[in-house]
């Protein structure tokens, strides 16, 4: 539960930089994202082989891990500039809402533990 959750602080540290015009900050935040996104994408994975979760979890979490890349190489080039193309606040928001949806997702689908009953 805890690895799923990884991505999002980096995700959110880079967008909140990415906010404040600090591009070169959100440039090493998301650097962070990635092995964090890595990581979760791999624990989904190992749950999938286990039998514990379905594999569009598993898609996801690659899908995550491509978008945060895709995200960094854009922004690369421009790092001198103090610029960030449109691109790459694409996918970095398209990144922070899935894991954000992922993370909300395992918070509804904990099972509750059932109520303790007297016997009759």
């Amino acid at each position: 539960m805890v690895r799923r959750a990884l991505p999002l602080a980096p995700l959110l540290a880079a967008l909140a930089a990415d906010g404040a015009g600090a591009h070169r900050l959100a440039f090493y935040a998301l650097l962070l994202a990635i092995p964090a996104a890595v990581v979760a994408g791999l624990d989904r994975f190992a749950a999938v082989l286990d039998g514990d979760a379905p594999l569009g979890q598993a898609v996801l979490a690659g899908l995550v891990v491509v978008l945060v890349v895709l995200s960094e190489a854009v922004r690369g080039p421009h790092l001198t500039e103090n610029a960030v193309p449109s691109l790459a606040l694409s996918t970095l928001a398209a990144a922070f809402v899935l894991v954000a949806i992922q993370g909300l997702r395992a918070l509804v689908s904990v099972p509750l533990r059932p109520a303790l009953r007297p016997r009759a």
